[in-house]
């Protein structure tokens, strides 16, 4: 039981009852804790912490039946409040006169969902009276507002919880068997006749991790080809964010300088340094190319591993100003210069770039075979699908080519049939080559950066670029402006080639 000697001050605690049963024992323990060592005040500190981001109208005890039932009951409460009226209507409330919108955005702030703003006032109501639109996002709310409070009762940590806790496992593994149900459950047709499982069509993408796998190493092998023909350096930098964001220590221990930064938060904190180190670099007229990999902590805070391929020249400038900026941040704490920037300067002699990241690919990507993970007591393959979890959980992007060419048409180019092809230009036939597989051939990369005007060219001159058109459909909520992809195109010239897509319909 808590120790009331105190009752004025704790009052905090007895709000345990908003954090799910089975983690209560963890923070009670690190109550007493606390309370033993430094005393009353600094006990309540921590379960006031702890319990303050909870006091939303989210419940985070609640399971998936409950926010089902939430669901139901919100759209229910949106529709009945709109009426016959549009979601722009005003209405007399609390002694003035108030639109809808702000009523109802005041509801998707306490729940911590999104306002639909970017609709206009007839989607905005469609969305807002839907109960799968407020399932999708309560899910995701709960998911998030849930992690943060098992971080903060320290259920995240190499000694407890990898990289994030059972609790967001265990859901996301639900998300998926879902997910998997419903893609084999569906069947299309296509303009042609061809019938498939939605599920087949969905495992020949790139939510397949081995395709993606696949396309990540075959990309950064170009690159490193590219390299290795004009002589550019190749460095592995890995970065990460300062103590503060960080809420347990390396040894598993309760960090007292956390101050509460959100994993998704801190990721924002990495983009943000190196948006600015690479506007200063372009400033320099430093160009390079590679791939930045996103990876949690034990403790789920983010850090970055980047393969970056650079002209020797710039060696200096590279190390100077990507140091300056992601150390502008609490720079003279302990460690600073020798944890938070990291520069391996690869030799090719002893190995080389594709190598050296295959290892960080693999590991985010379906695990390594008979190997453990480098943080935890836990087999390579069943971190990384907590890993998964985790990049789900906060939404972070894993991976991202630095510099080269546009991925999107290297893709693209795949959809096009060799029978259109053949009616194109060289150009166009050139890049659609290189990003072909067959039994004999591999797709080569640095040929399509090469196809696409090379790597001095930027993204916005490349030489091919995406035959787009904008189209208006009608779906759930009403008609949309969709992106319609017909293939490629040249960008200074008339040439296109179309894709081999077809509409499917359900059967």
């Amino acid at each position: 039981m808590i120790n009331k000697f105190n009752a004025g001050k704790v009052s905090e605690a007895y709000k345990l009852e908003r954090i799910p049963r089975h983690w209560r024992e963890n923070a009670l323990e690190k109550y007493h804790d606390i309370l033993k060592k430094e005393g009353g005040y600094a006990a309540n500190d921590y379960i006031r912490a702890l319990v303050e981001p909870l006091e939303n109208l989210l419940n985070i005890a609640h399971d998936d039946d409950d926010i089902k039932k939430l669901a139901v009951e919100l759209s229910k409460v949106c529709r009945n409040a709109l009426g016959d009226s549009g979601a722009s209507s005003r209405f007399y409330h609390n002694k003035k006169w108030t639109d809808f919108s702000e009523i109802v955005n005041e509801l998707c702030i306490g729940y911590a969902v999104r306002y639909p703003h970017e609709f206009d006032a007839n989607q905005q109501r469609a969305r807002l009276s839907c109960e799968l639109w407020w399932l999708r996002n309560l899910r995701n709310s709960h998911a998030r507002a849930r992690e943060v409070a098992a971080i903060n009762a320290g259920l995240v940590h190499r000694k407890a919880n990898l990289y994030c806790s059972d609790d967001t496992l265990e859901r996301r593994g639900q998300q998926i068997k879902r997910n998997a149900s419903l893609l084999a459950d569906v069947v299309l047709k296509s303009e042609s006749g061809q019938q498939m499982a939605l599920s087949d069509i969905a495992a020949a993408g790139m939510a397949n991790p081995d395709n993606r796998r696949a396309e990540l190493m075959t990309r950064i092998t170009g690159f490193e080809e590219l390299a290795n023909e004009y002589g550019h350096k190749a460095v592995f930098v890995t970065v990460t964010c300062p103590s503060r964001m960080h809420a347990i220590t390396a040894n598993g221990k309760a960090n007292p300088k956390y101050d509460g930064t959100k994993p998704d938060e801190a990721q924002k904190y990495l983009v943000e340094c190196w948006a600015r180190a690479r506007a200063k670099l372009a400033r320099y007229e430093v160009k390079f190319y590679g791939l930045r990999v996103a990876e949690p902590h034990h403790d789920a805070t983010p850090h970055w591993h980047m393969i970056l391929f650079y002209k020797p020249r710039d060696t200096g400038d590279m190390v100077r100003i990507i140091t300056q900026y992601f150390l502008a941040d609490s720079a003279t704490e302990a460690g600073a210069k020798e944890n938070r920037v990291k520069f391996v300067h690869i030799n090719p002699m002893k190995g080389t770039a594709a190598g050296y990241v295959v290892k960080y690919v693999c590991k985010n990507l379906g695990g390594l075979d008979d190997e453990m993970s480098d943080e935890g007591n836990a087999t390579s393959k069943s971190a990384a699908g907590r890993v998964e979890a985790w990049a789900t959980t906060w939404r972070i992007r894993q991976f991202q080519q630095v510099g080269g060419h546009s991925v999107t048409v290297w893709r693209e180019l795949r959809r096009v049939a060799s029978e259109t092809i053949e009616r194109s230009s060289k150009s166009i036939k050139g890049a659609w080559e290189s990003a072909q597989k067959t039994a004999t051939k591999k797709a080569n990369f640095a040929l399509f950066i090469k196809s696409m005007g090379g790597l001095e060219r930027s993204q916005k001159q490349s030489l091919i670029q995406i035959d787009d058109d904008y189209v208006t459909t009608k779906g759930r909520y009403g008609e949309t402006v969709t992106r319609l992809i017909k293939g490629v195109r040249e960008r200074f010239g008339i040439n296109r080639a179309e894709n081999n897509r077809e509409a499917w319909h359900r059967v």
